[in-house]
Formats: C-alpha cells, sequence, structure tokens
C-alpha cells in the first residue's frame, strides 16, 4: 500500500513541475465541491452477502500551491445495508449486516485544461477512515467499529459553466488497512478490508 501510495504522489509532483508556465489557477486560487457517489466495497466478505453498494456523500475542499497543484481534504461518509435469508447446513439462516463508513482524506490533485472550460484532474492522497459494521448470522453476532489508515488514487473531470461554479464526474479507488473483528467480546485480526470505488459526479465552486 504504501508503494502505491508514494508512485502516485510521485507522478503528481512530476506533472507539477510543469505548472508554473501557467499564467493562472486553472480552478480557482480555491474550490469547493459536494459530490454524490456510488460505492462499491470489493472485499469477497461483502459481495458474498450482497453487501457491497452504498451511496457516499462528500464534501471537498483545494487550495492552489501554482497554478496547476492544488493540495485538499475530503471528508464524507457512506453507509449500506442488507437483511437476506441464506441456506446453511441445510438450514435457513437469516444474515443482516449493517454498514457505516466515514472517510477523511488529504489529497494532492494535479489539474490542466484540455479544451476551453474542459479540465481533467488526477491526484493521490492518504486518509484516516472510521468503519462500523454490524453482522448477525442467526442467533450469532459480531461487529468492527475502528479508525484505519489507507489512501487513494482519483481522477475527475470537470467544465466550469462560469467563472466561480464547475460541474464533473469523479473516479476513486480506496485502499485500507484490514479490518479487526469483535466476536463475543473478543477481538480477531481478519484478511477483510474497506477497499472501495466510487463513481459519481460533483458541483463545486471557485474563489
Amino acid at each position: 500500500m504504501k508503494k502505491i501510495l508514494l508512485l502516485s504522489v510521485m507522478v503528481v509532483l512530476v506533472f507539477a513541475s510543469t505548472s508554473f508556465a501557467a499564467e493562472k489557477y486553472v480552478l480557482g486560487k480555491s474550490n469547493v465541491a459536494l459530490k454524490v457517489d456510488w460505492l462499491y466495497f470489493d472485499d469477497d466478505v461483502f459481495d458474498n452477502v450482497d453487501l457491497s453498494n452504498g451511496i457516499y456523500l462528500g464534501l471537498e475542499g483545494y487550495y492552489g500551491l501554482t497554478p496547476n497543484l492544488y493540495l485538499g481534504m475530503e471528508a464524507g461518509w457512506a453507509t449500506a445495508s442488507n437483511d437476506k435469508r441464506v441456506n446453511f447446513a441445510g438450514e435457513s439462516v437469516k444474515i443482516d449486516v449493517d454498514i457505516f463508513y466515514v472517510p477523511v482524506e488529504l489529497n494532492l490533485k494535479y489539474v490542466w485544461e484540455v479544451a476551453p472550460n474542459w479540465l481533467i484532474g488526477f491526484g493521490g492522497g492518504v486518509s484516516y477512515n472510521w468503519f462500523d459494521v454490524d453482522v448477525e448470522v442467526g442467533d450469532r453476532d459480531a461487529d468492527s467499529d475502528s479508525w484505519v489508515w489507507g489512501g487513494q488514487v482519483f481522477a475527475d473531470i470537470n467544465y466550469k459553466m462560469t467563472d466561480q461554479w464547475f460541474i464533473g464526474i469523479n473516479g476513486k479507488y480506496q485502499f485500507t488497512e484490514d479490518l479487526e473483528f469483535r466476536i463475543r467480546s473478543e477481538d480477531y485480526e481478519t484478511n477483510t478490508n474497506a477497499n472501495n470505488w466510487r463513481l459519481g459526479a460533483q458541483v463545486g465552486y471557485m474563489f
């Protein structure tokens, strides 16, 4: 995970070396955006119980270090739940799972104008993520509620509608540490993580 994160930051910094030639900040001196994304947890554990999808709401803010390189933060939350019955050892067993996810990110993003008012950006960063999952299988239950470190790489396309407002689409992959589950007051290390894909849209304002 550290190698992927380091590589993404290095790529951003390499592109940033050309940013001083620009005459203006391509996405404003600073900007904020509201995001609505579809979120997909890609660990097999969540996929096997049909609980891999959720809706993510996020707010991001960036400040221009150079005309093309931005430093910013993003925070948001996502929820997902299911209630289903499966056949286990010849019996019908109820599985009830609820997830609450809060990522807090610090990112670097490089942005350049590819056509009048059309902007492409990409970047990466580190994150600290609150992950709360409650699982009930029949009369047994397990839960995990803790902060885990992570990282992310992302890209977005934006269109400047006016001198202040822009809209766009975004995609992101985030990876995290493995989660620890508590089963009947005992903590157990697992290979389960909160790795996720996000794809959605944003509307923003430039200052």
